[in-house]
């Protein structure tokens, strides 16, 4: 498992409705839609769009009772696993120093703890886009297996729902 920094910038769109207008409502559930993947010397920046209709996306800094607690699978609600195309087939990469990809190696995960969201007033909706900075390498640098890589991408809310997951698009190292 790659340990690396998190930077997110989080940009909304649509947050402030005006009172008029009828209200945005999506599924309870986070839905994620790829946008794009950009290079960045060694690292790469993965941007992906939301929405979730109750608003329930983020955990507080503080929050870290079960099932949120350090440890716990959910104490992580951003979670973009790494692949390296091999004969033909999309594989989920490993840290093997041996560059083997052994069924005993961690797969690469590049885990994230996305910080509350949650609107003030009355519609909680959420819509927005998250990009997220894959340090310190945004590929697998013991790896001589491929030159194509893509990311799949899984957001979960405070509710313990788990988004749709998603693929970017094969990005050539």
């Amino acid at each position: 498992m790659i340990i690396s920094k998190l930077k997110i910038v989080i940009v909304f769109s649509s947050m402030c409705l005006i009172s008029c207008l009828k209200p945005e409502s999506y599924p309870n559930e986070p839905i994620l839609e790829y946008l794009s993947f950009e290079i960045l010397s060694d690292s790469g920046k993965l941007t992906f769009s939301f929405t979730d209709g109750d608003g329930n996306i983020g955990l507080d800094q503080n929050q870290l009772d079960a099932p949120f607690d350090p440890g716990s699978f959910y104490y992580y609600n951003c979670y973009i696993n790494y692949y390296e195309m091999m004969d033909g087939e999309w594989v989920r990469a490993t840290a093997d120093p041996q560059g083997n990809n052994s069924p005993f190696a961690d797969s690469i995960t590049y885990s994230y703890r996305i910080g509350n969201m949650t609107p003030v007033g009355q519609n909680k909706a959420l819509k927005g886009e998250i990009e997220v900075i894959l340090e310190p390498f945004y590929f697998n640098p013991i790896s001589n297996h491929s030159d194509s890589i893509k990311y799949s991408i899984l957001l979960i809310d405070r509710s313990l729902n788990h988004s749709n997951l998603i693929f970017s698009s094969t990005i050539l190292r």
